[in-house]
């Protein structure tokens, strides 16, 4: 999934400050501590002391697919792909193999807001991992004939995940149409006119731009000390120079929309699909812990409303889910379900209707509201106990620059009442804010 949470880059006054978060007694979240250094660079370190001996290096740049140019989409996502070809001192896919080599996974995504490389290895490894995420940062060559064939396999990938997977392609026609003005009209593949048609000087100055110290911020979760951790991001990092200044490309905010959208796509899918969206706040507005608690309402389990409603006692569909996209900027809150054989797309949406009008109505019981809490915090304590996931949660927020929300998160999630919920139900499932894709069988 490329939906992730997003935010603006924390300023510090002083360089070479180390600074200790200071957690509420409620947050479950471990002590994290922060260093940056003269180029810009943010070290994160978040020791967990478990006795695992297991560490996840990451880094992560605050650049994505809203940073594209119409014309240019998809560079974020492809330049990912490029990361592990050649660099100065590396052979391509030699990165790879170093990390295999030492028992180490490596894996990156790009989303809308931001691009995430991570290491999962030994925490004897941590120096190693850092100085590979160090060469790519300064000394990626990005050779014309790698990029070509590599340009084929995300292509490829396109037709794979969107051109050619009915869901995928009706997920990518709701960002066209729900945005207008603002680049989250496409997705982080990108058009596939502009794959075909990018230049290998369009992905150079997409790095020289994006990748820079200024413009990054490495962490390290685990089983480490927080001194290791400084010492060695410094001894790697400390001398890469920014090159040139990051200048941003200007968009338009979404505006408020003044009437419903409806979109049918005609494809060749044997059952038809449907995906009802409207747009929401950003992740760093209070609705959200209220939004989150609505889409676990209505699809989080077997005893949720739309499994319970549209799969099991009107056998409507074969899924169906709401999702609560939280983004940098304005997201959405997303329904999508993938109707049973020779059921219409628009019965589905009736009956959708219907369940979100009975949480509007008050049909919400003090004990679904009391589940989903203890359940929204099992699970995200759960979360905390991989290094992986506490390196990709927290480093979601600090490259987004606000962590703030997020250790006021199980504050704010106990605090919920069921009136939060339809109050968030009334406020953005309206009618004139939602945009409704149909994607049925080709004729």
């Amino acid at each position: 999934m490329f939906f992730i949470k997003i935010l603006k880059r924390i300023k510090y006054l002083l360089f070479f400050t180390i600074f200790v978060g200071e957690l509420m007694s409620s947050s479950s979240l471990p002590k994290y501590y922060t260093k940056t250094l003269k180029n810009g660079l943010q070290i994160v370190a978040i020791p967990m002391d478990n006795g695992s001996n297991v560490i996840s290096t990451d880094i992560f740049y605050d650049v994505g697919s809203k940073d594209e140019k119409m014309g240019k989409s998809g560079i974020a996502h492809m330049l990912e792909h490029l990361n592990f070809k050649s660099s100065k001192n590396l052979k391509a896919g030699e990165f790879d193999e170093i990390v295999k080599g030492f028992g180490g996974v490596n894996n990156a995504s790009t989303s809308f807001d931001f691009t995430h490389y991570y290491i999962k290895s030994s925490s004897k490894n941590m120096a190693k991992s850092l100085e590979l995420f160090a060469e790519l940062m300064q000394n990626l060559t990005l050779k014309d004939e790698e990029f070509q064939p590599e340009r084929d396999v995300v292509a490829e990938e396109r037709r794979w995940r969107t051109d050619n997977n009915p869901m995928g392609y009706m997920q990518f026609r709701l960002f066209n149409n729900a945005y207008i003005y603002h680049p989250y009209h496409w997705t982080p593949i990108g058009f596939m006119n502009d794959i075909k048609n990018w230049s290998i000087k369009d992905i150079r100055d997409f790095h020289s731009t994006f990748y820079q110290p200024k413009n990054a911020v490495v962490v390290v979760a685990g089983d480490i000390k927080k001194e290791e951790v400084f010492d060695q991001a410094e001894k790697y990092f400390k001398n890469i120079e920014n090159k040139k200044d990051i200048v941003r490309q200007s968009y338009t905010v979404e505006p408020k929309q003044d009437g419903p959208k409806r979109v049918i796509i005609n494809r060749d899918t044997q059952v038809e699909m449907i995906t009802i969206a409207y747009h929401i706040p950003n992740y760093e507005d209070k609705d959200q812990v209220a939004l989150s608690a609505l889409s676990e309402l209505l699809s989080s389990g077997k005893s949720s409303l739309l499994q319970k409603i549209l799969v099991d006692e009107k056998k409507l569909v074969n899924s169906v889910y709401a999702y609560n996209i939280e983004l940098k900027d304005p997201g959405l809150f997303l329904f999508s379900a993938v109707c049973n054989e020779g059921i219409k797309a628009k019965d589905v949406e009736k009956e959708i209707l219907k369940i979100i009008k009975l949480v509007k109505d008050g049909d919400v019981s003090k004990k679904d509201i009391e589940k989903i809490k203890i359940n929204t915090k099992a699970d995200f304590i759960f979360s905390l106990e991989s290094s992986t996931s506490v390196a990709s949660i927290l480093g979601s927020y600090f490259v987004r620059g606000n962590i703030k929300p997020l250790f006021e998160y199980e504050s704010d999630l106990d605090k919920l009442k069921k009136e939060d919920i339809i109050n968030v139900a009334k406020k953005y499932l309206t009618k004139d804010n939602s945009t409704t894709v149909i994607l049925k069988k080709q004729k």
